[in-house]
């Protein structure tokens, strides 16, 4: 069995260019700093040597405002908060699903790295084929709705994204 490397959250406060390693201190501007915080996270390539998954979650952190006792809150708040939302819209605004139930080798590696990911708490994990780092279901979750940028495991059914080309068509065991 393979050992899973995991890292330490790195909270992006202040900064965001000052947290990454990758960027050296020339790119440090203002301006460097606004376009690393505007990157979106599927298209960070993973930092060399880095974990073949994603980010763990610190302990006690929930995932959602409806993550503590009777779904009311919790997390570092104290509760409080509004309560997760279902998916938005009705069920004819997903995407049209390939309804294979056989995955190709590479779509049962995403597959199982995504589970793992998710059973581990960890925000994303690298795609084998690209290098990216993809957000998990856990990740869309804490966000708590629809980014509109056609994520790979939006729980949400990507009722967000404008044009409906831009949806993406998986497999239908990447929707469970």
């Amino acid at each position: 069995m393979t050992k899973i490397q995991t890292l330490p959250l790195i909270a992006l406060s202040g900064d965001p260019a000052r947290n990454l390693p990758g960027l050296r201190p020339a790119s440090r501007s203002p301006a460097a700093a606004a376009m690393v915080t505007a990157m979106a996270a599927w298209r960070l390539r993973a930092v060399a040597g880095g974990s073949s998954l994603g980010n763990r979650l610190p302990p006690g952190f929930a995932l959602c405002s409806a993550s503590g006792p009777e779904g009311g809150g919790g997390g570092r708040s104290g509760g409080g908060g509004s309560a997760a939302r279902p998916p938005e819209g009705p069920e004819s605004t997903r995407p049209e699903r390939s309804e294979s139930p056989k995955l190709t080798p590479e779509e049962l590696r995403i597959a199982r790295l995504h589970t793992a990911a998710c059973a581990a708490g960890h925000l994303n994990y690298v795609d084998p084929t690209t290098g990216y780092l993809v957000l998990t279901k856990v990740a869309h979750l804490q966000r708590g709705n629809c980014c509109g940028s056609a994520c790979r495991h939006c729980p949400y059914g990507q009722i967000n994204v404008k044009d409906l080309s831009k949806r993406k068509r998986f497999n239908s065991l990447f929707y469970i």
